[in-house]
């Protein structure tokens, strides 16, 4: 059996920028993308990203309010950061370690919280 992947699936309003910014962020060069679906991942990760219904896209997402936070494993969380902040998210400044992982706080650019972490 092989290394079990983290999945999570996210409905977002923007598929195009979601695809960019989880693409960036796990260094995906070819995600699978579909009419109102997307696949993003790597050896660690897949989000599965579903584009909202039109009619709900001009409301606000659940963002900061939202009780689920995924958590992403990332080579570098320095990489992560400059990925997140060139494709319309971003990953606080502020790190934390627990055991044998350093992580940091962020949100994509549909303002969901997220987490990504790096092996010490």
């Amino acid at each position: 059996m092989g290394q079990l992947v983290t999945t999570i699936v996210l409905w977002v309003s923007n598929l195009e920028s979601s695809v960019k910014f989880y693409r960036a962020l796990f260094g995906d060069q070819n995600p699978y993308v579909a009419d109102g679906f997307a696949s993003v991942g790597n050896q660690d990760n897949e989000v599965l990203l579903h584009l909202l219904p039109e009619q709900f896209r001009s409301q606000p997402s659940l963002g900061e309010d939202n009780p689920i936070k995924p958590v992403f494993t990332v080579a570098s969380i320095d990489q992560a950061k400059l990925a997140a902040g060139q494709n319309g998210g971003r990953i606080r400044s502020e790190t934390n370690e627990h055991g044998l992982w350093r992580y940091a706080d962020g949100n994509d650019p549909d303002g969901n919280v997220i987490q990504v972490r790096q092996n010490i």
